[in-house]
């Protein structure tokens, strides 16, 4: 007769050798995407994966919650080893190695964050909210970054060589007409002025949902979140931030105060953000109700709208009123 303990420790050490090659499998990934620039904006999608990777044979969520900080942590290693090696071994620029560090391990360690939040108070909060959270830390680190960047010459062209490594300042420079050192300043002006918060949210979103869609091809259900997300609403006070902010970005407007008008932009993008997932999930609300026929004509008809450039903006504006007019129109009323 086998001894119960023997095989509890068996299956214990089964899973954690499962879950660190996990999140060793994971790190190595994101790390060779960002480096190699193969799929660079999926970086962060190998980290999501390991965590829902995680609870397939988890027992408990705190598992699945240390191997996402594991790979998280070991990622954020493995890319600060990677790049001291390229600085000694290859003749590395310094300034792109503290830069490279900087965002790969703060965009890690928050995308980390809002997957397996740590605290009981965030662990109760919807994802949007620890999203824009996220966001704002964002804003907080890398704003200081750029605006000394586009008041240095020489950070600027490093910047600017930084961009052409992508294609985006050579591709597009010929396209507009406009100088590289015009459309460098453009890239600058929009980065400061909302692109943060903006680039972070659309990025973590991105990755995040491959994730989940991989996850459901792994027979994962996520209705818990699906559900809060169509229940979700963002605090009636927000509407005062909103506020401030468009007040802020009219005042530096007029009184020429550049940060102020900085400041503003970023703290509109921010607060928008929540009032644009309350007017979607409105959306979501009313289209449940429809035959799957007229909600997945409609759904694709939103998407064509949605890629077609001045018309997503107008899209996004109206998601935006809709979910700031919930505060005093109750559209999700249930069904009597």
């Amino acid at each position: 007769m086998e001894n119960p303990e023997g095989q509890r420790y068996g299956v214990f050490m089964k899973n954690a050798i499962s879950r660190a090659g996990i999140a060793v499998f994971s790190a190595v990934v994101s790390v060779v995407c960002i480096r190699t620039g193969f799929f660079i904006f999926l970086f962060l999608l190998p980290l999501a994966l390991s965590a829902f990777l995680a609870e397939l044979n988890a027992t408990s969520g705190g598992s699945s919650v240390k191997t996402a900080w594991a790979s998280g942590i070991l990622a954020v290693a493995l890319n600060t080893l990677v790049g001291i090696w390229i600085l000694l071994f290859r003749e590395g620029d310094f300034l792109v190695f503290q830069w490279n560090t900087l965002y790969y391990s703060v965009m890690v360690l928050v995308f980390t964050w809002i997957n397996a939040p740590l605290g009981k108070y965030w662990m109760h909060k919807e994802v949007p909210f620890r999203m824009t959270a996220g966001a704002g830390f964002c804003v907080l680190i890398f704003l200081p970054v750029f605006y000394y960047v586009m008041h240095n010459d020489e950070l600027q062209f490093l910047f600017g060589r930084q961009l052409e490594a992508f294609g985006t300042i050579s591709s597009n420079s010929g396209q507009t007409g406009l100088t590289t050192e015009e459309l460098l300043s453009s890239v600058l002006y929009v980065i400061l002025r909302g692109g943060i918060p903006l680039s972070c949210l659309v990025f973590w979103w991105v990755n995040r949902q491959f994730a989940l869609l991989i996850g459901r091809f792994m027979r994962r259900t996520h209705t818990v979140q699906r559900e809060t997300i169509l229940g979700f609403r963002a605090p009636f006070f927000l509407i005062w931030i909103l506020s401030f902010s468009l007040a802020a970005i009219l005042l530096g407007r007029i009184g020429n105060i550049e940060l102020m008008d900085i400041t503003g932009w970023n703290i509109l993008v921010l607060s928008a953000t929540l009032f644009l997932v309350q007017g979607g999930a409105i959306m979501m609300h009313f289209l449940m109700r429809l035959p799957p026929l007229p909600r997945i004509l409609i759904n694709v008809g939103i998407l064509f709208l949605l890629f077609r450039p001045g018309i997503n903006i107008a899209v996004l504006g109206l998601l935006v009123l809709l979910g700031v007019m919930e505060n005093w129109v109750p559209f999700r009323v249930p069904k009597e």
